[in-house]
Order: structure tokens, then C-alpha cells, then sequence
């Protein structure tokens, strides 16, 4: 819920405190090059002195840079603590497909990871109403617009709220389960691994971040800029897609035993290309909402068996490090490269250019994913 909130007003907060759009994209790209440089050390560590002590530590991390944006409007403290927040929830993350992969069987694994995902998107939906409809209520109680920056606060208020109601979960978590690794890895091998399995998974990954960054990091100035809304209807617009792609998550399992993992995370993302590049074009707000719906629906079909994928595919012992091998990739492309190339193309072509280039990513992705995986049966799908 908090994460939501986050990602729906950061950027048009930003832009309220007077930055450009390009400039939006440059802060975008911060926690990724913070990740980049700790995401391979964090998940090596984590193989070798488990899960529990990096969990909490990145749950306090983001609490505290979740406190300073709901007291601040100072525009360098601003940046920082979202930078803060950012980097505390993806090393929190990077952290969420080891942990399911150890607590579970392989039987177990596609529809725990489709029933995880299923209630992300149904908490997504408070986040959304939250964040959308926070700022509105501080106006209307005398902040000002609802797109002032005092307005805007609100939300970061209740994103801070539910981020401290998470940190004492996490902490009973970390209490309660088997996290310590099933194998210790000596300090000299932390970061020796299956180089020529990981780049071969990595890649698809890096292509599918520069796509979604470049569209996902600006839903909200697409809705505000093109079609003047405010926070309020921009939350009800995200929120209302939530239900029915957590249904649709719900139905990833039943999917996969028909067209296989590997053709049903491929398919996904090579059908998501032409509804981006749609939503590039689109000229009324009731098309532009419906085609962000269905690509929602369809992209995330394949996030719960992608998890599943690269937890299977890589030794027990290695987990950790591919799932952070894969966040530091994907984030280059979503929090990086992404958000900048996009930001760069709107200022010069617009919206229509910028996401037509991400359509382009999106058809790389799912077909280097088909080329490299479309002979590779994993233990899941063997039970």
C-alpha cells in the first residue's frame, strides 16, 4: 500500500516543487544506481547469514525516508529521502522471491508466487484510493490545490503510517520463520556463480526494464498532462485496474499448465508492445484508460511465473544473488536508463515517442526470452 502511494505522487510532487520532466526522470534513476552498486553484495550476503537482519533493516531504511518526505517540502531533503525510501523498499524487494522459494515446495511455488503477487495488486487498490484521494482531503481542510506540495505531503503522511505498521510485521517475520540459508557459502565464493545461466536470464530482464520504465515511471504526467486530471481521479483510475489483474494473477497457474512457463511469460510481454504503443496515440481519456487496463492485465500474467522461473532455475544457494542480479538489472532499465531516455524523448517528441520506443523493448524482451528458455522445463512444472 505505502509503495503505492509512493509511486503514485513522488513525481507529480516533484513536479510541483519545479522540476522538469526530464529532470523527474534523472531522480527516477537515483535508487538504481544506488542498487547497482549494493544489490550483488546485499544478495551475496544474504545467501551466507540469511534473510532476518536485512529484512528489518531495509523495512527501518524506508521508514525513515517514508518520515522525512511527510515532514519536508525542501526540495535537495525531498530528493534524498525518496532516494532513501526507494532503496530500502528494493532491497526489501530484491529479498521477496528467496524468502517464498525457501518456505515452499515445489508444487507449491506457482500459486504461492500467483497468490502473493494476487495481493499486492488488492492492496494496491487502498494505496491508490489513499494516495489519490489524501491530497484532495488536505485541500479541501485548507492546504491549498490539491496539487500544492502541502496537499501532496498528505499522502507521504499515510505512506509513512503504513510503512511503520509493516516494520513491526516484517519484524515478527523475521521472528517466526526458518530464514538462515540452507547452505553457507564461504566469503571467498559469494560472488562466484553460474555466470553464463545468470546473463542468459538477466538479459530479457534488462530489455523488459527499459520498456517499463520508460511508460510506468510516467502513467501519472501522461494522465495530468494530457488529460488534466488530479490526484484524486489519477488514483481512482489506477486503483479501479487492481481487482481484476489480481483475478487475472489468480489465473497465471492455470495458464502455465497449458502454454508452459516459459511461452506464457514470453507471449505476455511480446502482446504488452502493441497496447503500449497504442496508449502512446491515444486521444480521449475513456481509450487511454481501457488500454492501460489491458496491458496491466497482460503483463502481469507472467510477473508470478517469472519470479517462480528464476527461482528454479538457479542452485538453492544462489537465490539471493539472482534475485539481486535481477533487480540491479531491470532497475538500470526501470529506474535508469528508462525514466531518462523517456524523459529525454517527451521533452523532444512527446509522449507518442517515447512510449513507441518502449513498445519497441517490450517485443526484444519476450522474444529473446522465447529464443533463449523455449526448451527449459523446470521442477514446478514437472509437479
Amino acid at each position: 500500500m505505502g509503495f503505492t502511494i509512493f509511486n503514485l505522487v513522488f513525481n507529480l510532487y516533484m513536479s510541483a516543487l519545479g522540476f522538469s520532466n526530464d529532470l523527474i526522470g534523472v531522480f527516477n534513476a537515483l535508487p538504481a544506481a544506488a542498487i547497482i552498486f549494493i544489490g550483488l553484495p546485499v544478495g551475496a550476503l544474504a545467501d551466507r547469514m540469511g534473510y532476518r537482519r536485512f529484512i528489518v533493516a531495509s523495512s527501518v531504511l524506508s521508514l525513515l525516508g517514508a518520515s522525512v518526505l511527510a515532514l519536508t517540502s525542501v526540495r535537495p531533503v525531498a530528493v534524498v529521502a525518496a532516494g532513501t525510501y526507494a532503496l530500502g523498499f528494493i532491497t526489501l524487494g530484491v529479498l521477496g522471491s528467496p524468502v517464498l522459494a525457501q518456505l515452499s515446495r515445489p508444487d507449491e511455488r506457482v500459486p504461492l508466487y500467483a497468490a502473493s503477487n494476487a495481493l499486492t495488486w488488492v492492496a494496491s487498490v487502498v494505496g491508490f484510493l489513499v494516495g489519490g484521494y489524501a491530497p484532495e482531503l488536505a485541500g479541501r481542510l485548507g492546504a491549498g490545490s490539491p496539487t500544492s506540495l502541502v496537499s501532496l505531503r498528505a499522502a507521504f503522511v499515510a505512506m509513512a503510517l503504513l510503512q511503520a505498521v509493516s516494520l513491526g510485521l516484517l519484524i515478527q517475520l523475521a521472528r517466526g520463520s526458518n530464514l538462515r540459508p540452507g547452505e553457507v557459502v564461504p566469503v571467498r565464493q559469494l560472488l562466484q556463480v553460474d555466470r553464463r545461466r545468470f546473463a542468459r536470464f538477466l538479459i530479457p530482464q534488462a530489455l523488459l526494464g527499459l520498456g517499463a520504465g520508460m511508460l510506468l515511471n510516467f502513467v501519472q504526467l501522461y494522465l495530468s498532462q494530457r488529460f488534466h486530471l488530479h490526484t484524486g481521479p489519477i488514483g481512482l483510475i489506477l486503483a479501479g485496474s487492481a481487482p481484476l489483474t489480481a483475478i487475472v494473477v489468480l489465473r497465471a497457474p492455470a495458464i502455465s499448465r497449458r502454454l508452459g512457463l516459459t511461452r506464457t511469460i514470453a507471449v505476455s510481454q511480446l502482446l504488452t508492445a502493441p497496447l503500449v504503443l497504442a496508449i502512446a496515440f491515444a486521444g480521449s481519456l475513456p481509450l487511454a484508460i481501457g488500454l492501460l487496463y489491458v496491458r496491466q492485465l497482460v503483463i502481469n500474467t507472467q510477473t508470478p511465473l517469472s519470479q517462480v522461473f528464476a527461482m528454479e532455475y538457479v542452485e538453492p544457494r544462489e537465490r539471493a544473488r539472482l534475485a539481486s542480479a535481477e533487480n540491479v538489472v531491470f532497475s538500470i532499465g526501470f529506474g535508469g536508463i528508462g525514466p531518462l531516455l523517456s524523459g529525454f524523448l517527451q521533452v523532444r517528441g512527446g509522449f507518442e515517442l517515447a512510449f513507441g520506443v518502449a513498445a519497441v523493448f517490450y517485443v526484444l524482451a519476450g522474444a529473446t526470452f522465447l529464443a533463449l528458455f523455449s526448451r527449459v522445463r523446470l521442477p514446478s512444472e514437472s509437479s
